[in-house]
């Protein structure tokens, strides 16, 4: 039953550089620096995309390890964690992306179009326009528009990528407030128990026995509505509603894994351990330099 249903029925270039260093390559094979050159990137840069527009997406998520991805990809969204590995980048980069029966800010992608890039050697940076449509939402369809940079490896792998939505904030108000037009406090509260609702039904589902994160589904709803903030955009890796809320839908995949997600913990995805000058500072990227090397 999506969202609007259960409201309805009250349910609370890089120019060459005289005498510039050379960079270190990685060390990692996986991870050595190949020139594909401009065209190549551009042509990457497509295919990353025609797999992430569904239902290609769920190909690539129903394979469980993305060949999309190296084995040690490293990702990065702006407004939620860091992602390491190959399993956990196919689930939250095509597995989140696909339809499902949970409640829901995340839309699914079906068209898309490059708006600006640029590329050299194994790096590329675009703005993408992407076209998602939110189910959750009665199916509104909105634009998005997504920068990225992403490197790849010799065997044509994302080695790394650094993902920003833009205007994410903005996306997020225009969903809510459509729950209650002119009235962003009743909005709120429409949002946050369907939210919470949706959680706490998929963790009744699957996280039992040892993956059970509350006592009962009244302590669930308790945490979740009462005890935490709903979050603002910024906050999808905090200690958050909305941050459980995203990692409620990778629960089916690998309970053992994502259930702490959703729980009072955080399971360290979902928690206040991470403040503004750690996040801006951190030094995660490093299986390939971000600069082109000069030649």
């Amino acid at each position: 039953m999506k969202l609007l249903s259960i409201l309805s029925i009250g349910v609370a270039t890089v120019a060459a550089v005289p005498n510039a260093p050379v960079l270190p390559r990685a060390s990692n094979s996986s991870n050595a620096t190949p020139n594909f050159g401009y065209a190549k990137l551009y042509r990457l840069q497509e295919a990353f995309y025609e797999k992430f527009m569904y239902p290609n997406n769920a190909k690539e998520a129903a394979s469980i390890n993305s060949t999309a991805f190296s084995e040690d990809v490293l990702g990065r969204v702006s407004d939620t964690r860091d992602f390491v590995g190959r399993e956990l980048n196919t689930e939250y980069i095509f597995g989140l992306f696909i339809p499902t029966d949970s409640i829901s800010i995340i839309g699914q992608p079906y068209s898309y179009e490059i708006m600006q890039f640029t590329a050299n050697q194994n790096i590329a940076s675009a703005s993408t326009r992407v076209n998602f449509t939110f189910p959750s939402f009665g199916n509104i369809s909105l634009p998005v528009t997504i920068d990225t940079w992403i490197t790849w490896n010799e065997a044509e792998e994302i080695t790394q990528y650094d993902v920003t939505f833009r205007w994410f904030a903005y996306l997020l108000q225009t969903l809510l407030l459509g729950l209650a037009p002119g009235n962003s406090t009743l909005a709120m509260e429409r949002a946050t128990m369907a939210l919470a609702s949706s959680v706490c039904n998929a963790h009744t589902s699957y996280c039992n026995g040892t993956n059970a994160q509350y006592e009962s589904r009244d302590d669930c709803m308790q945490f979740l509505t009462q005890e935490i903030r709903f979050g603002q955009a910024f906050e999808l890796g905090m200690n958050t509603l909305g941050c459980r809320s995203i990692h409620e839908i990778m629960l089916k995949y690998r309970p053992d894994v994502h259930c702490p997600h959703i729980g009072k913990s955080g399971g360290g995805m979902c928690d206040d351990t991470m403040g503004y000058v750690e996040k801006v500072t951190e030094n995660f990227f490093k299986n390939s330099p971000w600069v082109p090397t000069m030649q």
